[in-house]
């Protein structure tokens, strides 16, 4: 239990985590200046991740003690902290030019570290390890065209459906949806037949709808919303009808919003698209529930891809020992550190090597190593797709707000939509 909520609760944070707007005014060299990570690797180096201590003390010490070994006269000093503090603690390091040489971070607080040029650029100083990762995760790292971190550990979903209730819908022998739109239509079967609902959308999963539906969200520099596409009008226009049908709860686009887990987990929907980690929290808390589930590749497969979390390891260009730094952070991410970690956890490693290793590739034996090998092939497929860091948990909670009085059928969707484009375009502006 405790290891679960140590990962569990680190990647629920990924996506939430933002330091927008905070006005990072620390740091040296100055923005777009190089640093030489080429030197000598030695000395002491300062190591920092999120939420892993107590529960993985021994691996992140056995990794420390085994870099030292490697290298003779080095010194990692490991730090912890909870990572509801991520941002606020980053940004005083940042302004106070005292951040840890070595960062485990995710993408929303990685990002203004990145737009300020104040970390290192991977795709220079390690060139030589980029093609061991997965694209999207590297390319998830990228902020203007600079890769502001080495992929670390990823987070990708799977579909759960409840078979009790398919089969009351009569689609017990259809395929899977395969798509976001392939499940509104199911959803609406689902409602008709059953009086229950088939998923319910979420604030934070909307952005990554649009974007397996080929909304950009943003263009290419980050500068500007692109969120008012005939796709996105319709896709909109679809979960209104859904709403006034009953094929999504009640409750999706109010105030006291549930969980989207609490309920599938009552037996609320039929559908639920998220990492497979999940399934330990639904068989605790609902087993009942638990017998009836079925999984599926997650939605997006036939689109533009499935959503991607991602953490990175980042070095400061701050970092007096910038060598040994990065020297440290390539070995921390090497296929054979990431697979021992993802042993021990629910998170998955973002090296190729990593997923071909039979522990992903073995044939499933419950449900867990059958969603653990849905979602490797996912990873090691091609089918994941790297969000935009722009999209953060500012940008999707203006989003959503736009669109939920559509949703309602308050408004049109194309003008929730261009309203929704315009308040987004504003925010990137800002910054």
């Amino acid at each position: 239990m405790a290891r679960r909520k140590a990962i569990g609760g680190l990647l629920a944070a990924a996506s939430a985590l933002v330091l927008t707007g905070c006005g990072l005014t620390g740091g040296s060299p100055p923005s777009g200046e190089d640093v030489d990570t080429s030197g000598e690797v030695g000395g002491t180096i300062t190591f920092q991740t999120l939420q892993l201590s107590p529960v993985f003390d021994d691996y992140i010490n056995g990794v420390i003690t085994e870099f030292e070994r490697r290298h003779p006269g080095t010194t990692v000093e490991w730090t912890d902290i909870p990572s509801d503090s991520a941002a606020r603690k980053t940004n005083a390091d940042a302004a106070a030019n005292s951040l840890p040489d070595v960062l485990d971070l995710d993408t929303g607080t990685l990002a203004p570290l990145a737009r300020k040029g104040l970390v290192v650029d991977m795709d220079r100083a390690a060139a030589d390890v980029k093609t061991d990762f997965v694209d999207t995760a590297w390319d998830s790292l990228s902020f203007g065209g600079t890769s502001a971190a080495l992929p670390w550990y990823l987070n990708t979903p799977v579909l759960m459906k409840n078979e009790d209730i398919l089969a009351e819908a009569g689609l017990a022998e259809e395929p899977d949806p395969a798509s976001y739109v392939e499940l509104v239509d199911v959803s609406a079967k689902v409602a008709r037949e059953t009086g229950k609902a088939g998923f319910q959308p979420t604030e934070i999963g909307f952005p990554n709808y649009l974007l397996s539906l080929g909304v950009p969200l943003v263009n290419d520099d980050d500068t500007r919303a692109v969120v008012n596409t005939p796709a996105a009008v319709a896709f909109v226009k679809s979960l209104a009808e859904l709403q006034e049908s009953g094929g999504i709860p009640a409750d999706t686009v109010s105030a006291q919003q549930r969980s989207e887990i609490e309920t599938f987990q009552e037996g609320g929907t039929a559908y639920l698209e998220t990492g497979g980690s999940r399934l330990k929290i639904i068989e605790e808390n609902a087993p009942a529930i638990y017998q009836q589930i079925g999984l599926g590749r997650p939605l997006g497969v036939t689109g533009k891809g499935t959503w991607l979390v991602t953490h990175g390891v980042a070095v400061p260009k701050a970092s007096k020992n910038p060598a040994t730094a990065v020297a440290f952070a390539k070995f921390l991410t090497s296929s054979a550190n990431q697979l021992a970690l993802a042993k021990r956890s629910s998170v998955f490693p973002s090296t190729t090597a990593s997923l071909d290793d039979p522990f992903f590739q073995a044939k499933p034996a419950d449900l867990v190593t059958e969603a653990r090998s849905i979602a490797a092939a996912s990873l090691m497929e091609g089918n994941t797709i790297a969000k935009s860091a722009s999209v953060d948990s500012e940008f999707t909670a203006a989003l959503w707000s736009g669109v939920q009085p559509a949703i309602l059928g308050e408004v049109d969707p194309e003008r929730a939509l261009a309203n929704a484009e315009m308040k987004l375009t504003a925010i990137l502006e800002a910054r």
